[in-house]
């Protein structure tokens, strides 16, 4: 029996297929009647078409039969029972003789996405057997060759923020909507991939770049690399004439660290520095990327998520902290127009000169937007 081939290009079609679902796409399902009259048999397949990597639910009827048999052409897969019902679970590399992804053909301005495998059906009874063909139609994703992206969007962030001190006074406390415009270039290549993006807010702006490159590749699409973050934001929001301690200057991260690479998605967790142009920290982070226009099979979804911690000022309990958590959802709603979701949490935290006490800021703030992304 056939295991499904676990690819990396199957796992961005199952993503593709839940992307799609999410949509509200519905499973249809198809019924052939192979045999009519005194003995008849017939055919039901959950899906009617079965994408690449994942399976369909066959069921054959046939009252009064002593057994069914439904095998693939070459009769290397091969389900059975007795009775006159047979229920099988056929998987996508059903007959395949060895693991292979395959992909669409697109030939005279026209593509070919539907793979047709025979399939053979055995009904027996009373020391009689039949035979029946019928096919089973594969969906097969199209081999996306793109690779770069540059995407531009904007937001609406609700935001609250807060500066207390320990002993809970408050210097700062607001809730505000404003508007925050994005931009987003990205490439990636069988061992590059580098992203570079900016936001702009009315008290708040700043931009960052990821590159990661290719050490050692260890599987079909998978590699192992060296991944580079450098960033800077510029916050204008402190209430700096409560304390002298906040400040309105620009804070800079850089950081390195391994990644694993597959096209369209990058993972590393990284070492580094924090600086704010008084104290530099160090820095432990984590950074996740996707780009479904850019993977193997393009997906209607894009995530970036990223969490960095940095840390400093004591040697035993650092008490100048600064911590970041953010994440982006992108879905596409038509071709190339993507509603997109954000949700970003900025904790910091400041000893005061006497040591006693520290000050503290939070902000966070949930963005609806769009995005128009144009790929090649």
């Amino acid at each position: 029996m056939n295991h499904p081939h676990r690819s990396v290009s199957l796992a961005s079609a199952k993503l593709v297929c839940v992307a799609l679902t999410l949509q509200g796409c519905g499973v249809s399902t198809s019924t052939t009647s192979l045999s009519t009259g005194p003995e008849p048999v017939e055919l039901t397949m959950t899906p009617a078409v079965v994408t690449a990597g994942s399976s369909v639910q066959v069921r054959v009827v046939s009252p009064s039969a002593d057994s069914i048999l439904v095998q693939s052409d070459d009769g290397i897969d091969r389900y059975s029972g007795t009775g006159g019902t047979l229920r099988a679970r056929l998987q996508s590399d059903f007959g395949d003789t060895l693991p292979e992804t395959r992909y669409a053909v697109r030939q005279n301005g026209r593509l070919f996405d539907v793979l047709k495998k025979p399939m053979k059906v055995v009904v027996c009874r009373k020391n009689t057997c039949r035979e029946y063909f019928h096919e089973l139609a594969i969906q097969l994703p199209e081999q996306n060759e793109r690779s770069v992206a540059v995407t531009g969007g904007w937001s609406t962030a609700f935001t609250k923020r807060a500066v207390t001190a320990r002993d809970k006074s408050v210097l700062l406390k607001e809730a505000l909507n404003n508007t925050v415009w994005n931009l987003q270039a990205e490439l990636a290549t069988g061992g590059l991939s580098a992203r570079l993006q900016g936001f702009y807010g009315a008290d708040e702006k700043g931009g960052s770049l990821d590159v990661s490159h290719e050490i050692k590749q260890v599987g079909e699409g998978l590699s192992y690399g060296l991944a580079m973050h450098l960033a800077a934001t510029h916050a204008e929001w402190l209430p700096t004439d409560q304390n002298p301690v906040l400040t309105h200057g620009t804070a800079y991260r850089a950081s390195i660290g391994p990644s694993v690479m597959i096209k369209g998605l990058t993972a590393s967790s990284q070492l580094g520095i924090y600086t704010d142009g008084r104290e530099t920290l160090q820095e432990v982070s984590t950074f996740v990327s996707l780009n479904g226009g850019l993977t193997e099979v393009r997906s209607p979804v894009t995530v970036t998520l990223e969490k960095t911690f940095a840390f400093g000022g004591e040697p035993m309990i650092p008490r100048r902290r600064d911590q970041l958590e953010r994440l982006t959802l992108g879905l596409d709603l038509v071709r190339n127009f993507a509603l997109r979701l954000g949700m970003t949490t900025h904790r910091s935290a400041w000893p005061i000169a006497n040591g006693t006490s520290d000050l503290r800021a939070s902000e966070v703030y949930y963005t609806v937007g769009g995005q128009y992304t144009l790929s090649w």
